[in-house]
């Protein structure tokens, strides 16, 4: 068990210091203080924590274990959606964590797995579309990666799965017959006439966090019963948290299309980081309507 494996560890390494810039140490301090059932404490010592991108899905796996200690279930499960939304391919060590924290990772990856692998499919279908085989393969891939991480198949992804893999084999097929190609791909994000946009592919970026979305209100076109639309949008947010780039990747509806984009501009967001400076990011969002 791991609050076993926990009382070992502190009976070997000495506390860290207090105040350790260190977040290897920090993070050592902060099982301890686990295993000893000091939850508080453990989360205080958590909150100081530096995390790298070695120790970041860590910090907050022990969180949201503190925070279900405590009796806080809700914090506990926005701490392990932050995770997941980070990081989708995160597997949990079903053996070394509680059997509480085992279910509520579970309904979480269940809740945003599919709406995350479609979106990046969506992201891989419009790069490939654009002849940029090379991050379309990569992204088509990591669609397969995030769904063969869930350690419980999700049988609605079957078809995405089929679909990303026809399209991996379509890209390397027309990188062969075609004269060889730049790829728009630089190593980490896209680069284009505006900087380096990132994305969920790059694990050493923090996410944006969504501020303020509104869309507008569908109401039926003359002439059609009232329904539910559903597309998909493509935004680049920038270093101010406003949306500068803007695209309708799965049309919605033609009479709706053109209210969604001029929505966006009132999207606000708390921007993406890179070592802790804003960044251009990019992200898809399904959009669903229902018309009155």
């Amino acid at each position: 068990m791991l609050v076993a494996f926990l009382t070992m560890l502190f009976l070997l390494q000495a506390p860290a210091p207090a105040g350790s810039q260190d977040a290897a140490a920090d993070l050592a301090a902060a099982r301890q203080l686990y295993a000893s059932a000091a939850y508080e404490d453990a989360l205080d010592r958590l909150s100081k924590v530096r995390a790298t991108d070695a120790t970041v899905d860590q910090v907050d796996m022990y969180r949201a274990l503190c925070l279900l200690a405590l009796g806080r279930s809700r914090e506990s499960e926005q701490v392990v959606e932050r995770l997941l939304t980070r990081n989708p391919r995160y597997v949990l060590d079903e053996k070394e964590v509680s059997p509480r924290l085992v279910i509520v990772f579970r309904a979480v990856r269940a809740r945003l797995l599919p709406s995350a692998a479609r979106n990046l499919y969506a992201v891989g279908l419009a790069s490939f579309e654009a002849k940029n085989y090379d991050v379309a393969i990569r992204q088509f891939r990591e669609v397969l990666a995030m769904i063969d991480a869930d350690p419980v198949p999700d049988s609605s992804l079957s078809d995405l799965k089929l679909l990303a893999d026809g399209f991996i084999r379509q890209a390397e097929a027309a990188k062969q017959a075609a004269a060889p190609l730049e790829s728009s791909f630089r190593g980490a994000g896209d680069v284009s006439t505006t900087g380096v946009i990132y994305s969920i592919l790059d694990r050493d970026v923090i996410p944006p966090v969504e501020v303020s979305r509104p869309v507008p209100i569908m109401d039926s076109p003359r002439g059609e019963k009232p329904g539910t639309y559903q597309g998909l949008v493509e935004i680049v947010i920038g270093e101010t948290g406003r949306v500068e780039q803007v695209a309708i990747r799965k049309p919605i509806h033609p009479a709706f299309d053109a209210e969604v984009i001029a929505s966006t501009g009132y999207w606000r967001f708390r921007p993406a980081t890179k070592d802790g400076k804003p960044v251009k990011y990019r992200r898809a969002y399904e959009i669903i309507g229902h018309s009155r």
